[in-house]
């Protein structure tokens, strides 16, 4: 969802459309052409600070380099009287470069960048109205170079526009709602009429909502376009979408629909103003039989599906990337043609009924390989082997940006940090476990939402902290973080109800905490049902089957996980998860070699130790269970048997008796 601030700064401007300017509520309306362009061209920078010589050679290109300085001078001294009313000032204007100073300043195009990054519908539809209208329509003539700029804003507007209606596409069909995917993709057309590619995309969602015959017809009409506005005839691509529509080929329902010819760029791409943008290129075919083509490009456009459903990434549409197929593309160029920082290449070589996938994840920036990996299948893919190919992929690649993305974070001064930068930090925090860490994610947290109040992303988190600080036993008042984590899920989820974050750990918490199973099976299904491959719905989700005794789902659930994650850093969950089902089935060896191999990792949640010391007692294994003892007494002293007992998740009273007694065996306080 977008996430608007809760107070509006006092100095307003709409670029896109007719421009206008209001201060303090008060529309002005005689400002000069040039005021209006440098307003509009600092609103543009995303907060950089611009040299003044640049800008003033943009405006008045004409004019020598004194008289130009001198027309700047004048043309600020209008913008400071006028912005008067403003309450502070709003251009930093120091010797060499000028920019808004923070919070002064709100545009409409700050609007759409937010919205566009939005998976929600009504972000997007609402995004789409706003980037279909003309950037600063009406403005007459500035000068050369000031003009050019704007011609490159207009034509990335529209580029805009076409994703964003794309994505919005791909939402209607997916949701079956094949009314809106028409209209949308008929307002993609309406943006440039010439584009036969825009024209192959609209005779696409005809055929693809069933509207056969509306797609020929559009298939004629672009023929009459083309011949008369331009002289030629349809290209191949167009010729083979109409014959497939034609013979009622079902395959153009289940394939990647046609692609966009261009290659956009956000206009809003700043790499550190939100989630690093990524794209998944084609996979090639090496040497040996040849694979399929619909498999490669099958897995390609799951990956994306799977990836876009992260709320740390903003992916780049399959179909805007379908032509970048080949050995020699240069991950850097490519970087900056589609303003991505991440690059996804990967390519399959088949031997036989075997076939090799391999995929590499490049930070562009650089052009350096930060991860690659290979999977081995059969020739004949089948759909389970789809599934944990895709699974895999994209459940190692988004830890492996986040882990470059804060080595690229580390260093910069906390007031420098972005929402997301901000967000992400927080994150680590909480991942390693460590109390220090624990209060510095506290704060980051509360700056974001106090930014960002419909951010819920950052609710989510912040619910998982007031969680863990219970678990971890370093709450000061159980009864006000457990309900810290109520009000703060249900937050998260009022503002973004597919957060798997905010599902998966609040149903987590509804059995650990108030033993509400139901509530918490419903959340993990929410969860599954927009992310079938969520390592984190499958993992928490054992729990919970664990306290209610059926161990049989517990261990398969936390297995699927390790399985969608073999590598994952914190593995330490997956193997207390495992720790917890076989202690709860009575299978107590398997127990204790998960939980020592939970316990061999960097990080690990305290209360496994105490449930590889109840594991270690059941076993006989009583001198190894009180040395664990005796060092969580040390780390959580004021823990008692009988507080674990009463507040234990099992449903079943007798299994909560027999883990105290294993606890108390052990050498745990009474």
């Amino acid at each position: 969802m977008s996430h608007p601030s809760q107070t509006l700064p006092s100095v307003l401007i709409s670029l896109l459309g007719r421009f206008e300017l209001r201060v303090g509520g008060r529309e002005v309306a005689t400002i000069p052409r040039k005021a209006r362009a440098l307003l509009a061209y600092l609103a543009m920078q995303n907060g950089k600070s611009v040299p003044r010589e640049a800008v003033a050679d943009l405006l008045w290109t004409d004019r020598g380099a004194e008289q130009a300085r001198h027309s700047l001078r004048q043309t600020l001294l209008i913008l400071r009287r006028e912005l008067r009313d403003a309450g502070g000032e709003v251009i930093c204007n120091d010797d060499r470069t000028l920019s808004f100073i923070p919070g002064m300043v709100a545009t409409d195009t700050d609007r759409l960048r937010r919205l566009a990054v939005s998976h929600d519908a009504d972000d997007l539809a609402e995004a789409a109205q706003l980037c279909t209208r003309p950037f600063l329509d009406g403005l007459p003539a500035i000068a050369a170079e000031f003009d050019d700029w704007l011609a490159q804003i207009r034509a990335r507007m529209t580029e805009t526009a076409a994703d964003v209606l794309e994505r919005l596409i791909g939402i209607y069909l997916s949701a079956g709602s094949a009314d809106e995917a028409v209209r949308a993709a008929e307002r993609m057309l309406a943006l440039d009429p010439l584009r036969e590619d825009l024209h192959r995309r609209l005779m696409s969602v005809y055929a693809n909502v069933g509207r056969r015959s509306e797609a020929i017809r559009q298939y004629n009409t672009c023929v009459d376009m083309l011949r008369r506005e331009l002289g030629v005839t349809p290209a191949p691509e167009t010729e083979a979408i109409v014959q497939r529509i034609k013979v009622g080929d079902e395959a153009i329902l289940a394939e990647p629909l046609s692609a966009l010819d261009s290659h956009w760029r956000m206009v809003f791409a700043e790499p550190s103003a939100g989630p690093p943008r990524l794209a998944v290129l084609p996979f090639l075919q090496f040497e040996g039989d040849p694979v399929q083509s619909h498999l490669a490009d099958g897995l390609v456009a799951d990956i994306v599906c799977q990836l876009a459903g992260l709320r740390e990434l903003s992916v780049i549409s399959h179909g805007s990337t379908l032509s970048l197929r080949g050995p020699t593309i240069d991950p850097q160029e490519t970087g900056r043609r589609l303003g991505a920082r991440y690059l996804v290449r990967g390519g399959m070589r088949r031997a036989g009924s075997r076939v090799r996938l391999t995929t590499e994840l490049t930070e562009t920036e650089t052009g350096e390989v930060v991860w690659a990996r290979s999977y081995d299948t059969q020739a004949n893919l089948s759909f389970a082997d789809q599934d944990r190919i895709v699974a895999q992929t994209v459940n190692t690649l988004a830890p492996r940006v986040r882990e470059t993305e804060l080595r690229r974070i580390r260093g910069k001064r906390p007031e420098n940090l972005s929402v997301y930068e901000k967000v992400l930090l927080a994150r680590e925090h909480i991942t390693m476990l460590r109390r220090e860490g624990f209060i510095e994610a506290k704060t980051l947290l509360d700056e974001v939402i106090a930014e960002e109040p419909r951010y819920g992303e950052a609710y989510a988190l912040a619910a998982d902290w007031h969680g863990l600080v219970v678990s971890q036993g370093w709450s000061d008042n159980r009864a006000e973080d457990i309900a810290h984590v109520e009000r703060l899920a249900r937050q998260a989820l009022t503002h973004d109800a597919d957060n798997i974050r905010a599902l998966v750990f609040y149903g987590h918490r509804r059995s650990l905490m108030h033993r509400d199973y139901p509530t918490a099976l419903q959340l993990f299904e929410r969860a599954l049902e927009a992310a079938p491959s969520s390592v984190q719905a499958w993992l928490w989700s054992s729990y919970t089957f664990s306290y209610l005794g059926e161990t049989e789902e517990a261990v398969r659930r936390a297995t699927r996980a390790l399985e969608l994650s073999p590598c994952d850093r914190e593995a330490y969950s997956f193997f207390g998860a495992l720790c917890v089902a076989h202690y709860t089935a009575g299978n107590y060896d398997a127990a204790v070699e998960w939980g020592q191999r939970a316990l061999a990792e960097g990080t690990v949640l305290r209360t496994t130790a105490a449930w590889v010391a109840a594991s270690l007692v059941a076993v006989g294994r009583l001198q190894e269970a009180r040395e664990i003892a005796t060092r969580m007494i040390l780390e959580w002293p004021e823990r008692r048997v009988r507080e674990v007992v009463a507040n234990h998740p099992y449903r079943d009273p007798i299994q909560r008796s027999s883990y105290g007694k294993h606890l108390l065996e052990a050498g745990f306080p009474e």
